[in-house]
């Protein structure tokens, strides 16, 4: 739980009254709600019932902030059990329970013995309240008992907004709550019958229910803040709520009925609009914080950062809001800065059926339990039976595993954890499967018969971005059937076919598109579909030229002729030569007669040094040996016929520019020549610098001789010999000032630095290459390219592991 600047700032803030923290996906709201909370007990806190309340919407949400407390070891920080101490003046609980010891206090109070009711007592009050009601409004076609679910949810709608009077239901904006279609409701006009209809039926079911002993949920919320204004067990002076955006305006209400206004006191309300998936919250749709009585004018603070996911995860699931105008317009919409984290772009994949989904989840497993425990894993589905069908396959195959328990979770246990999106909200794992993206399941079309489908579709969409910003390292997304229209959404360049590849999903090309038409006997073949994506990726992902491109590839085999799909060929020795044999299959044909094509091909033809085979959903990369591997070679310079290399160096020693050539048999012959004179520049010793890796995958290890690929350059161009390497770049960052993904950085090891130097810095073991500026006891690190904002960290929190003196393009 380290803390950036920003998080820090807010926690250290003087506490004011009310404030805002706004903040996007993974960049620290929970954290800086969890730090604030000591801050608060040490410095403002010092009479008697100055009390402190972390106050959260779910059970698996409080339960993860405790965990999350608990491992905290900073030196001099509280243990979470003497802050939970009832000695201690702080709270942390749920708006539920909080809730409902108030409605305890209510019943007794009142001399009454509620319960609260079940789906079924519900379903029974709400149809005798049909029956009665619509004596009254004969003409009212919504007063039907095929409605019951939508006139339960807009009956809790009503009292989740405190609207106690039918004026205010019947002048209230209501976002429109039916499609319209056949013979459902139509929107709920303002001042109609159809309104007055349905309060007449909310106060006929409050009374069935109660002539019955049951009160329901909002009903008790509604009791509860009563109790609460009249009889406050106990006031805080500061209140946290973490999640505002889910709360209802009842809830709302409740907590300021509670919350003690003093010299110092506080209350803190910690939001991301993005992330409201409830449909009876009350600020998560937009209103605004004047509606409950508080002016957020100059008191918002904002996290703009997601130091959760990686830049690639974020990339793709951001995708999902810039569809949306409903969530950017929303006047406290934060939109995500990137932080140059480089990792795996999110895998898709589609399947036929969940036995072949259920088979990918456990093949993947078994890879990944060599990078990681199985309590780093979370499955993730829309609906709960999703994830019991998952888990009944998982133990079936004899895969630990368990449901996530909301009221006592294990996040320790060794075994794969299983969530709905709507309790993965809050919880974050280093490997996350989002399974059956299916249509009709995420959008939930059932809600269609409930709601305006854009406001649905806009509740779906936060729901999947919630479960897509979940995971801190790898993300797996699948569909079994049609997928779900939020998949186009997403741009395909931000997805991967597999893990370790850089295969894109398959994707349809139109005929017009196609490639090599002269070549194709015949362009309306479902086999033509997947040879075209093929070649689209071989050019534009790996880099062959289309000219090196041949269909129809004829391979003598014994006494027969066979014909490849597709054959890439290269320049070897000035011979142009086959390298990579593809077949493919029309789409979910299976791969495996291919399989035993593809191989007899390859031992036909010497040459070719890889092949794949694929029908659009399974795809398989084998080498020369026949062996499985996980991608093929992006095509190199040496693969085409130009037998020198020539790349630009950019010297900072001397703020000179050159250009520099190398035959690529022999790259320890160069020629060098000033870029801007041309003039040929002699220089009298060479040395060669090994690339020790790559800048963004971990801090470079120089203690390995066994280095495969270097640099010669003369040795005026260096410091010193025995502390100069090269890394490759695989980052944006500093595209500004034109290093770009795939330039290599000359660097000199050195753990100093000086304002201005380009550094390669190790932040918690990972390497990142920025801009160094010291600004007091502080590290500003400063990338050169504006999607990117500066990280400012304390000047003991980063290790400078070398300076680049120079770089080549």
């Amino acid at each position: 739980m380290k803390l950036n600047m920003e998080q820090k700032r807010i926690i250290e803030l003087e506490p004011s009254g009310h404030m805002l923290v706004k903040g996007v996906a993974g960049s620290g709201k929970t954290t800086v709600s969890v730090k604030r909370i000591p801050h608060l007990l040490r410095h403002y806190c010092s009479e008697p019932g100055d009390n402190v309340l972390l106050v959260t919407f779910n059970k698996t949400l409080l339960n993860y902030i405790k965990y999350q407390y608990n491992k905290v070891e900073d030196e001099g920080q509280m243990e979470f059990e003497s802050l939970m101490n009832k000695d201690k003046e702080i709270e942390i609980s749920t708006i539920d329970s909080l809730m409902f010891k108030y409605f305890i206090q209510y019943k007794k109070r009142n001399k009454a013995n509620y319960k609260i009711s079940d789906k079924y007592s519900e379903f029974q009050a709400i149809g005798q309240a049909i029956e009665s009601v619509s004596k009254d409004y004969e003409g009212i076609k919504i007063l039907s008992p095929k409605n019951s679910s939508f006139l339960i949810d807009e009956i809790n709608w009503i009292k989740s907004c405190n609207i106690v009077d039918l004026d205010t239901y019947q002048n209230i904006d209501r976002i429109g709550r039916m499609n319209g279609v056949g013979n459902t409701p139509q929107k709920l006009l303002k001042n109609s019958d159809t309104r007055a209809a349905i309060f007449e039926l909310m106060n006929c079911y409050d009374k069935i229910l109660l002539h019955k002993g049951f009160v329901d949920f909002k009903t008790m919320n509604i009791m509860a803040y009563e109790q609460a204004q009249l009889y406050p067990q106990k006031k805080f002076k500061h209140i946290i709520i973490d999640e505002s955006q889910d709360l209802t305006r009842v809830q709302l209400e409740f907590l300021k009925a509670i919350y003690s206004e003093k010299k110092y006191s506080s209350i803190m309300f910690v939001a991301d609009n993005t992330q409201s998936i409830y449909s009876h919250s009350w600020l998560g749709k937009g209103r605004p914080f004047t509606t409950i009585g508080f002016d957020m004018s100059g008191k918002s603070r904002i996290l703009t950062k997601n130091y959760r996911t990686t830049t690639q995860i974020s990339s793709a699931a951001y995708n999902l809001i810039e569809q949306d105008d409903a969530i950017k317009n929303n006047v406290d919409f934060v939109k995500p800065s990137l932080i140059d984290r480089q990792g795996s772009p999110p895998i898709y994949k589609y399947f036929k059926d969940q036995q072949n989904q259920l088979s990918f989840i456990l093949s993947e497993i078994e890879e990944l339990r060599n990078d990681y425990n199985l309590s780093d894993i979370c499955i993730v589905a829309r609906e709960i039976r999703l994830i019991e069908n998952i888990e009944s396959g998982l133990n079936s195959s004899n895969v630990p595993c368990e449901i996530l328990n909301q009221n006592e979770p294990d996040f320790d246990s060794d075994k794969i954890k299983l969530v709905t999106m709507h309790s993965i909200k809050g919880l974050e794992f280093k490997v996350i499967f989002l399974v059956n993206l299916d249509e009709n399941i995420i959008p939930n079309t059932k809600l269609y018969n409930s709601d305006d489908t854009s406001q649905i579709d806009s509740e779906e969409r936060k729901l999947l971005y919630v479960g897509m910003t979940r995971a801190n390292e790898l993300l797996y997304m699948s569909t079994v059937g049609k997928p779900s229209k939020f998949i186009k959404e997403i741009d395909n360049a931000d997805l991967r076919i597999k893990r370790d590849c850089s295969l894109r999903p398959f994707q349809s090309i139109a005929i017009p598109d196609y490639k090599l038409t002269n070549q194709i006997y015949d362009l309306n073949s479902k086999e033509e579909l997947i040879r075209q994506w093929i070649i689209r990726e071989l050019i534009e992902v790996y880099g062959y030229p289309l000219d090196l491109l041949i269909l129809e590839y004829p391979v003598q085999n014994f006494s027969s002729t066979g014909y490849v799909d597709i054959a890439v060929n290269i320049f070897f020795n000035n011979e142009l030569r086959p390298y990579l044999f593809v077949e493919t299959k029309k789409f979910g044909y299976g791969i495996e007669s291919g399989l035993e094509q593809l191989k007899s091909y390859m031992e036909a033809n010497k040459d070719v040094r890889y092949g794949i085979i694929t029908d659009g959903l399974e795809i398989l990369i084998i080498n020369r040996n026949q062996e499985v591997i996980q991608d093929i070679p992006k095509c190199q310079p040496n693969f085409l016929p130009e037998k020198k290399e020539t790349k630009v160096y950019f010297n900072l020693k001397n703020n000179r520019n050159y250009s520099y050539s190398f035959e690529k048999e022999d790259n320890e012959s160069i020629d060098i020549c000033e870029l801007d004179s041309e003039l040929s520049i002699e220089y009298s010793d060479s040395i060669k610098i090994p690339i020790a890796g790559d800048v963004a995958a971990g801090a470079p290890i120089l203690v390995n001789n066994e280095y495969h690929q270097f640099f010669t350059i003369p040795k005026e161009w260096i410091i010193s010999p025995n502390d100069t390497f090269a890394l490759r770049v695989t980052g944006d960052s500093m595209s500004g000032i034109g290093i770009e993904k795939g330039s290599h950085v000359i660097v000199h090891r050195q753990n100093t630095a000086s304002n201005g130097d380009i550094v390669i810095a190790i932040i918690e073991q990972e390497a990142t290459m920025k801009k160094f500026m010291l600004m007091g006891d502080t590290v500003l690190l400063i990338s050169e390219n504006p999607n990117y904002e500066p990280i400012q960290m304390k000047i003991e929190d980063v290790m400078i592991n070398g300076k680049v003196i120079g770089y080549f393009k």
